[in-house]
């Protein structure tokens, strides 16, 4: 049997990885000081012991890529020989230093204009255990190769904890299995080569025997006409990316907005596209672009409830258009329910699988191809990703997560992304981008803030809607 290997969707992340674009997904949090019974201030070495003692539980945070000879096969995961807890878990300040949470967001901010090693397991932690206000900061990178939005929340659980005095988990005994020679690599890949051939020969014969294929190649046909072939149209936020990041973002009560949801007979999906597109018909406005509609790629994921703790990529893409050339909250809010309820009538995200699934019978250099027009400004304007996250606290060594913020990566030629992320009785929307290629990110925090204003009072009744719209502008 071969070792674990990359899907070839999975592997479609290193593609399209460039030095100006970074496939990593990462969030930022900032956790609120640890009570003073359970302990002083965390520190960095202690924080390492806490994470070394669980990785027995996450044994991907201690394996590499291998990559084949040759390339004809995905790479494999081996253990990390060099693997070191100190180089994934760096500290941002030195012993004791206190950072201003403008520095903590500049050092955040280079952190992740760098791309992870691929020599090395590709994941690091960056923290500042003091801050200004007294809380701790960090921010947790992963390849996107490793994981995808929902793995990436389950991953970032395992170093969570649901009570603030959990104890704190023992380091094994692990001793990492020597790196395999070309040869093995090359025979391990040939072996999962002619197993991936039987099954999609099997898979093909199931198929065309199915009275479900009239379905799937309809469901297939949908998605690549309505969200592949259809060219999104050329708009400002497309531009060449430098390797510089920033993250900015804003951070709302969520139960306004599921309030909306249920007065509006909407999904909170639907609430927070609206949002978005608010967003951005007010940067348009601020960059004196014309607002027009963009289309967005919308990650869908398809991880069955047993595949909660499984990592790597199982997700489907969906294509929305976000009505941003819509003045009224109203209009934008019966443009996404009309456009989401046609592709979910429409099942185009079982479509997209469908396609997604095919990519694992193509030649490498096709495989290299499919995934750059994938990825290309021509398919996609932006990217908005919606992850849920918990719905009850959780504690990082007895500190208090108090806000996550999301970050989304960037392919070439995409200057912005959106991240959505719910946690606890919050929703905070991202923003991360190139700061050279879109300089007016800057005000998009208070143009996301408006707009969430904006659509939770088509909820209210009509004096209240009234004010709140004065409020608004």
């Amino acid at each position: 049997m071969g070792r674990a290997r990359l899907s070839a969707l999975d592997g479609s992340f290193l593609r399209v990885e460039t030095p100006t674009a970074h496939m990593h997904v990462a969030w930022k949090g900032i956790f609120e000081p640890r009570d003073g019974e359970l302990g002083g201030p965390l520190t960095i070495e202690e924080l390492r012991r806490s994470i070394a003692g669980r990785l027995r539980h996450a044994p991907r945070f201690r394996q590499r890529l291998a990559f084949t000879p040759g390339g004809f096969a995905e790479p494999a995961w081996v253990d990390d020989e060099r693997f070191d807890i100190a180089q994934h878990v760096v500290a941002l300040a030195e012993p004791g230093q206190v950072l201003a949470r403008s520095r903590f967001d500049e050092l955040c901010n280079a952190a992740l204009s760098l791309p992870l090693d691929r020599s090395r397991a590709l994941w690091s932690l960056h923290v500042a255990p003091h801050l200004e206000d007294g809380s701790l900061g960090l921010v947790m990178k992963a390849h996107h190769a490793m994981v995808d939005g929902k793995s990436a929340v389950e991953l970032a659980l395992l170093l969570l904890d649901l009570t603030p005095d959990a104890p704190e988990a023992q380091a094994d005994d692990w001793v990492p299995q020597p790196s395999p020679s070309s040869a093995r690599l090359t025979l391990d890949a040939m072996v999962d080569a002619g197993g991936e051939s039987l099954r999609a020969a099997a898979g093909f014969a199931r198929a065309v025997t199915s009275p479900r294929l009239a379905g799937t190649l309809r469901r297939a046909a949908l998605a690549v006409g309505e969200d592949l072939l259809r060219a999104a149209p050329s708009s400002y936020v497309n531009a060449p990316l430098s390797a510089q990041r920033t993250l900015l973002h804003h951070t709302h009560a969520i139960a306004p907005l599921i309030e909306a949801k249920a007065k509006l007979s909407v999904t909170l999906n639907d609430v927070a596209l609206t949002v978005v597109s608010g967003a951005l018909r007010e940067l348009a406005v601020r960059a004196g672009e014309r607002p027009q509609a963009l289309k967005a790629m919308v990650p869908v994921s398809t991880r069955e409830p047993d595949q909660a703790a499984d990592l790597g990529n199982r997700i489907s893409f969906v294509f929305v258009d976000l009505p941003v050339q819509m003045s009224s909250a109203a209009d934008r809010l019966d443009a996404v329910r009309t456009a989401t309820a046609r592709f979910k009538s429409q099942d185009r995200a079982a479509g997209g699988a469908a396609i997604l699934g095919s990519l694992g019978a193509m030649p490498a250099p096709v495989k290299g191809a499919a995934a750059r027009m994938a990825a290309a400004p021509r398919t996609y304007n932006l990217t908005v990703s919606n992850v849920p996250g918990p719905r009850v606290p959780v504690w990082l060594r007895g500190c208090e997560l108090r806000e996550a913020v999301p970050v989304i990566p960037l392919a070439d030629g995409h200057a912005l992304s959106i991240g959505i992320f719910s946690y606890a009785d919050r929703i905070s929307f991202s923003a991360y981008a190139d700061p050279h290629a879109l300089p007016q990110v800057n005000d998009l925090p208070l143009a996301l803030c408006a707009s969430v204003l904006d659509v939770c009072a088509l909820a209210a009744p009509t004096r209240r809607r009234r004010r709140a719209l004065r409020a608004v502008s």
